[in-house]
């Protein structure tokens, strides 16, 4: 057995690290963020495996360094035991002539509770690569949004009562905030909770206004609304200096139904301090509250210095899809 497979199976035999109190399921293998690729025995170490790899880590949009979506490790299928089947993301491939197209199915639960399982077979390998391009957002998504359930069963498990309560009393929505926040700001229509350590910071930024239009959903009507918050009620640690939104890198636009299976805007980017040189990546999502005919943003974001930061901005990302309205609470 090689360096690498005995990495692998060492790796997937830890059980998930709780960060900021977050969740793994009792029976998951797996640190969070690993994905785990089983593969016909005479495809691992080949240069089909390696392009498999290839396609699975290109980098996490919203980051500020490079960092793939997920820890990929490869096995063979001759590897992939009993002990193994309980791992937290699965994507199975399988390689055969027998099969007559190439198919994915997606499942939840396949082995153990809170699992994510990608299955993929098809009937030679030149034509794997070019149906995993074709799925591979679909691909990579599943597994994030399990991720992201993971943390949030997790974060049900230690609420945070007083600073939810607050929030619900200020705002009319609830968002499931662990223990460990602290409110430092709360004003009309804004409210700016932490998880401050020595290492690093992990802030959440609510704040609403009233809804007129559906300009307010727009990527820079909602930016500049955001920058105009943030300079008046988040300082940065010198005198003068505030946070903003970095705007030479890109922002990710994104429309999907994050929240209350509604229309949201994600937004994923870089933000900044103004005077500074404090930096990070953030998540945000913005949605309509109909009843309260108001817009709302929950926004996460990171600051970790010269420290990878995808699973710190996940669990982040998991509290502000936890939003919701009191008419959805009293359904």
């Amino acid at each position: 057995m090689n360096k690498y497979l005995v990495f692998c199976f060492c790796i997937s035999f830890l059980i998930s690290c709780n960060i900021g109190g977050s969740f793994s399921g009792a029976n998951l293998l797996g640190q969070q963020g690993e994905l785990l690729v089983v593969l016909n025995n005479e495809y691992t170490n080949t240069e089909l495996s390696a392009q498999i790899n290839s396609l699975l880590n290109q980098p996490e949009k919203g980051l500020i360094q490079s960092e793939p979506p997920f820890s990929v490790l490869t096995i063979s299928r001759n590897h992939f035991s009993s002990a193994l089947r309980p791992h937290r993301n699965i994507l199975f491939i399988d390689v055969h002539a027998k099969h007559v197209k190439p198919i994915i199915q997606f499942h939840r639960n396949m082995w153990t509770d809170h699992q994510a399982y990608v299955g993929i077979v098809v009937p030679h390998a030149d034509s794997l690569v070019p149906f995993l391009e074709t799925y591979r957002s679909a691909i990579i998504d599943y597994f994030i949004a399990a991720e992201l359930e993971r943390y949030l069963a997790g974060y049900k498990t230690i609420p945070n009562k007083q600073v939810q309560e607050t929030i619900r009393k200020k705002f009319n929505i609830s968002l499931d905030i662990p223990k460990g926040f602290k409110l430092n700001v709360i004003e009309d229509g804004f409210a700016w909770i932490s998880l401050e350590s020595a290492e690093h910071s992990q802030g959440i930024i609510i704040y609403e206004r009233p809804y007129t239009d559906t300009m307010q959903l727009e990527k820079w009507s909602i930016l500049r609304y955001r920058d105009s918050l943030l300079k008046k009620y988040i300082p940065g640690p010198t005198a003068g200096s505030f946070m903003t939104t970095e705007y030479i890198l890109p922002i990710q636009y994104k429309i999907g139904r994050y929240i209350l299976n509604s229309y949201t805007v994600e937004l994923l980017g870089k933000w900044r301090v103004e005077n500074d040189f404090m930096a990070g990546p953030f998540a945000s999502y913005t949605f309509v509250d109909e009843s309260q005919k108001k817009v709302f943003t929950i926004d996460g974001y990171v600051y970790y210095p010269n420290m990878n930061k995808r699973n710190y901005t996940r669990q982040l990302q998991a509290i502000c899809r936890s939003v919701q309205t009191m008419n959805e609470i009293k359904k």
